[in-house]
């Protein structure tokens, strides 16, 4: 299965919004790409879609090796609470999923 189909199967199966946020893109990007109307190159969104999607397990400064979705979740979870966190390990997933370099986040983003 390539990584279009995966992220169209997400689309299908989680709705619109929730891929977007956990590729950490716009849903009109997402909406785009699935269609196979997106203007500009591909790339990046492949290896956001695989990385998050594709089964692969990644290394997390705080939490050690864990599932793709598992990162996203995370990464989700600590950009919501921010420095607002009374868990020392939320606060540490926050400061380190801010620049993370495998799901491409920005602070603030």
């Amino acid at each position: 299965m390539g990584w279009l189909e995966i992220l169209r199967d997400q689309v299908a199966a989680h709705g619109l919004p929730v891929v977007a946020r956990e590729l950490g893109v716009a849903k009109s990007t997402v909406c785009m790409v699935a269609k196979g109307t997106y203007p500009a190159r591909t790339d990046k969104i492949e290896a956001r879609v695989l990385a998050v999607y594709g089964g692969a397990t990644v290394t997390c400064p705080v939490l050690g090796g864990i599932d793709a979705a598992a990162c996203a979740a995370h990464q989700d979870r600590a950009k919501r609470i921010g420095l607002r966190a009374g868990n020392p390990e939320t606060l540490r997933l926050f400061k380190c999923c801010s620049n993370c370099p495998v799901r491409g986040a920005k602070q603030g983003e």
